[in-house]
């Protein structure tokens, strides 16, 4: 009696199908691997304008902390619900800038105060400073902070309620501010709020 003896190993059908199977799935390994590429550029270029954002908010902050006392000022005879060394200005088409006249450390002797510019050019958010009896076209030291900031908005709390800072004046302030809200808004339509205690 004769038995068939089958050889041992894969039929030629046997290893196309497993040769399309890893075909298949190297091209997917592919596709997951180029999504993970673009999604770390991605994450990269938003933890950098973030970053940048922070340390925006973060001299602001500082700039507000350091600002002239209202004793150390001429009264303006207007009242107002912001600080003597506090400014918000309307600029064109409801653009405002911020101005605050703070101390910075001398070298040889007694801080000196300056005042501090912030608004919307075209390149982006810039921050300028000037003497305090410099008009404002003299101001110098411009550097460039937001790039791509398309417009910069704030508002004042006061008397237990949210107010444009730029309004009549023929409005009168209830009572002092306690806090003013930075908004920023990018040319991609994000917007990064910061409220800052006055």
């Amino acid at each position: 009696m004769s038995e068939r003896i089958r050889a041992a190993g894969f039929t030629l059908v046997e290893m196309l199908v497993a040769v399309a199977l890893m075909a298949l799935m190297a091209l997917i390994c592919w596709r997951g691997l180029v999504y993970v590429a673009n999604q770390r550029d991605t994450i990269e270029r938003e933890g950098t304008e973030l970053a940048q954002i922070v340390r925006v908010f973060a001299q602001l902050e500082r700039d507000l902390a350091e600002r002239v006392p209202n004793g150390a000022l001429p009264a303006s005879g207007v009242p107002r619900d912001l600080p003597l060394a506090v400014g918000v200005y309307p600029v064109e088409e409801g653009a405002v800038e911020i101005e605050i006249a703070r101390f910075v450390p001398a070298v040889p002797g007694m801080p000196h105060a300056v005042r501090v510019l912030y608004r919307v050019k075209a390149g982006g958010l810039v921050r300028s400073t000037r003497t305090l009896d410099e008009l404002p076209a003299a101001a110098k030291n411009e550097v460039l902070l937001l790039p791509r900031t398309a417009s910069l908005h704030v508002r004042v709390h006061s008397g237990g309620f949210w107010v444009e800072a730029v309004r009549d004046a023929r409005v009168q302030p209830s009572t002092p501010a306690s806090a003013i809200e930075v908004a920023v808004e990018d040319a991609s339509g994000a917007r990064y709020v910061k409220v800052l205690p006055l």
